[in-house]
């Protein structure tokens, strides 16, 4: 009986939490949670990460009977679709930093070069900073995406439709 109060003592929460652990999360006396709804549909969803994986989106006997011109279009898009995101990570590290040096810096003449001429993105640095931390969401990736022609235009309006060809 001793080594049972010991156990329990041991491995059960005994905190301020420790009702709310139990409880739930509540509203209105409903006990509920709150889950992430993606706005895309599967076929949105299927275009969209065929852009930013390639071919690891597809099993290794899909890719095997998958005809070349389409594995090599695929690949191809990925690479732009990868550049063209890299652009963009770019272009908001830029705009960040130029916000940080104009605001404490204002006058100085290092901040001038850096927000003037030499402000660019270069298409052979690769920006590996993640998207969370820049503020970049799925809906700007798209849109970038689309602007490159990676995706149709109608993107937004595509649902219903399978996957399989």
């Amino acid at each position: 009986m001793k080594n049972k109060n010991k156990l329990e003592d041991k491995y059960q929460y005994k905190g301020s939490l420790e009702e709310f652990q139990q409880q739930g999360s509540s509203f209105k006396g409903e006990r509920y949670m709150d889950y992430e709804v993606d706005p895309y549909s599967q076929y949105q969803n299927f275009l969209y990460k065929r852009i930013l994986y390639g071919l690891s989106i597809y099993s290794k006997e899909e890719v095997e009977v998958m005809p070349e011109k389409k594995r090599a279009r695929i690949l191809k898009n990925q690479r732009r679709g990868q550049k063209t995101l890299n652009l963009y990570k770019q272009e908001i590290v830029n705009k960040i930093t130029n916000n940080f040096f104009q605001k404490y810096f204002p006058e100085s003449p290092i901040t001038k070069a850096l927000t003037g001429e030499f402000n660019t993105t270069d298409e052979d640095f690769i920006n590996k900073l993640d998207l969370k931390s820049l503020g970049i969401t799925k809906k700007h990736v798209i849109d970038r995406f689309i602007e490159a022609k990676l995706l149709p235009n109608n993107f937004y309006e595509l649902t219903g439709i399978t996957l399989h060809e």
